[in-house]
């Protein structure tokens, strides 16, 4: 099956060598026939984990989703501090340090 697919942030170095254009624009890729969006992100090379957020046809979707010809897949990597374990216990604004403050 046909897929239109495009990568964004630190994903982009996993695009195919070939694929035309620029590297924030889509590029086309042939799956089989009931693949997912973990299969696709296989064929790409892509780390399991790397993709946070995943949609298809402008829908967000798990990377378990199945995947139809002519579908629209966008893959996104995490937004800020990478896939590292998270703290067990959220930190809480008494934890910051209080700066002064300058009025001006």
């Amino acid at each position: 099956m046909h897929l239109e697919v495009r990568l964004y942030g630190s994903l982009r170095r996993y695009r195919p060598a070939g694929a035309p254009g620029a590297p924030q624009t889509t590029f086309e890729m042939i799956l089989a026939e009931n693949a997912t969006v973990d299969d696709l992100c296989e064929q790409l090379g892509i780390p399991q984990g790397l993709v946070t957020a995943a949609s298809v046809n402008d829908t967000a979707v798990e990377t378990t989703a199945s995947l139809s010809t002519g579908d629209r897949v966008r893959l996104f990597p995490p937004s800020a501090g990478g896939s590292q374990k998270r703290p067990s216990r959220p930190c809480y604004p008494h934890c910051f340090v209080d700066a002064p403050r300058h009025t001006i």
